[in-house]
């Protein structure tokens, strides 16, 4: 506790200068060792500024002695309005983070919106061997909205029960409003699980078989982000074969 502080409120309390009920709920904070806000100290200080110290004893060669009342051709200073300052400073800080939280907040729904409005669709070039799995591929990306989208990563898991069987993943992008790009990726086969539906010696059930694709974005530049959607194989299959209208908007 400041005893300082505690002995420079008591005072003012006793002058009966200030708002005294928050000079005593200042107080008692001081007293419970309680940290004491910037304001409060700013305010004790304005009050006590200009009030003479409780022990100051004129000395005894003092011979102009003075009077305590003021004379009638004193103008007395006016009080500064800190507090009105200190209020009119706290609306304005807090209406800029309201406006800096809405600009953030639409920012990052822009950015969500264009992610989810990309579109995809395999590129007829050629396709070349990197292994006796992989295989270099090539996939065409769409961004039919007025708003950049940035992506990092496009993949597509093909399942059989609960078995990654087949993966594409194509590198991401910048993709400017209303554009296209022909992007480069890799089709890998995965040979355990296909030796596995072999070994089973089982006829291979479609129904079995699924499809999931996923979007990776990192929104606002940092905030992780995916969009991810399944389909049957089957129904993936002629999605692929024959897409219907609205799948690819950029280009033929």
């Amino acid at each position: 506790m400041s005893e300082d502080l505690a002995n420079k409120i008591e005072e003012t309390i006793k002058s009966q200068k200030g708002d005294v009920a928050r000079l005593q709920n200042i107080l008692a904070a001081v007293k419970n060792g309680e940290p004491v806000s910037f304001e409060d100290h700013q305010y004790i200080e304005n009050l006590t500024e200009n009030q003479p110290q409780p022990n100051q004893i004129p000395s005894d060669d003092t011979t102009d002695f003075k009077p305590e009342s003021v004379p009638d051709n004193t103008v007395p200073s006016p009080e500064i309005p800190t507090e009105p300052v200190r209020k009119i400073s706290t609306k304005k800080y807090a209406s800029i983070g309201i406006i800096a939280a809405i600009i953030i907040v639409a920012y990052i729904g822009l950015d969500v919106y264009a992610v989810d409005s990309l579109q995809f669709r395999p590129h007829h070039g050629q396709q070349v061997a990197i292994s006796d799995t992989e295989l270099s591929i090539q996939t065409d990306a769409c961004n039919p909205s007025y708003f950049p989208a940035i992506f990092t990563k496009y993949e597509i898991d093909a399942f059989y029960n609960s078995d990654i069987i087949e993966k594409a993943t194509v590198g991401g992008s910048t993709l400017s409003p209303k554009s296209a790009a022909t992007l480069d990726g890799i089709f890998a086969i995965n040979k355990d699980a296909v030796t596995k539906i072999g070994q089973e010696n089982a006829t291979f059930d479609p129904s079995k078989a699924t499809i999931t694709t996923s979007v990776s974005a990192p929104i606002f530049g940092v905030i992780p982000y995916s969009v991810d959607k399944k389909y049957a194989a089957e129904d993936f299959q002629k999605m692929i074969k024959n897409p219907p209208p609205g799948t690819f908007d950029c280009f033929p």
